[in-house]
Parts: structure tokens; C-alpha cells; sequence
């Protein structure tokens, strides 16, 4: 199986907590699906990890490591050339190009503008969604 996950999800799991930690480290340890990276992505997770109120949650080494580690074992992508509207957050249909482009199964994201987003191609489900399908897989 083959997704792209939001930036929101890849932060919260750097955090270290819930379902997204548990999702990355399922990634990491088993490798039972495959994360679709492009540089746009990895910039906003740099981004968002940069900002004032998350800089004493995340520090900027364990940033640097886990972004090395998705460039080094996730789907590198360039980022999508064309982007067309497709969510009600404009912002968000970078990651909806990326995963047509990429031909991916799922996005895991936990943006309202995207799990609530009418049209879903591909599918967006939640990091605790996407959990559940992964231990029913296990079983």
C-alpha cells in the first residue's frame, strides 16, 4: 500500500504520541506500506516543526534525523507540476497532486479540509483510520 501523509501527521508523530506515532513507527520497524515523499512536503514539516511553540517540543536534530530517514527509505517524488484545485484549503491540493501522481492507495491526514473534503481521490482517512486498518491487516 502506498500513501501520502500530511505534514500534520508526520509533526504529531515527531511529538511522539497517539496514533500518528504509532503509524511511523509501524513504517519504520515493518515496512508494511510505503510513504510517498516529495520536497515540498519535507519543507513544510521543516516549517511547521520551525515555529516558535513546537521548537521546544521538537528538537531541531530529531527534525534533521527523521527527515533524513523519510529521505532515505520513503518514495521520493518531484514535487507535482501541476496542481489544480480540488479541496476547500488551496494549501492542500499540493498533497492531493502528489498523491495522484504517485498513484497512491490513501492520504493519512488529520485536516478537516481534507478528511471532509467531498470528492476523495484518493481516499483521505485519519491517522487513527488508518491505524485500525493496519492492525485489521495484522491480524
Amino acid at each position: 500500500m502506498r500513501v501520502v501523509v500530511d505534514a500534520n501527521v508526520h509533526v504529531s508523530a515527531l511529538i511522539g504520541t497517539g496514533p500518528p506515532a504509532r503509524i511511523i513507527e509501524v513504517w519504520q520497524s515493518q515496512r508494511i506500506f510505503d510513504v510517498v515523499m516529495c520536497p515540498e512536503l519535507a519543507n513544510e514539516i521543516r516549517r511547521v516543526c520551525a515555529r516558535t511553540h513546537l521548537r521546544r517540543r521538537i528538537p531541531e536534530a530529531d527534525v534533521s534525523i527523521y527527515l533524513l530517514t523519510l529521505g532515505t527509505h520513503a518514495i521520493q517524488m518531484p514535487d507535482p507540476e501541476s496542481i489544480e484545485e480540488a479541496t476547500r484549503d488551496r494549501s492542500d491540493d499540493y498533497l492531493v497532486a502528489l498523491a495522484r501522481t504517485a498513484n497512491a492507495d490513501l492520504i493519512v491526514s488529520g485536516d478537516r479540509d481534507l478528511t471532509e473534503w467531498a470528492e476523495q481521490q484518493p481516499p483521505v482517512v485519519t491517522p487513527a483510520e488508518f491505524e485500525a486498518m493496519l492492525a485489521s491487516e495484522d491480524r
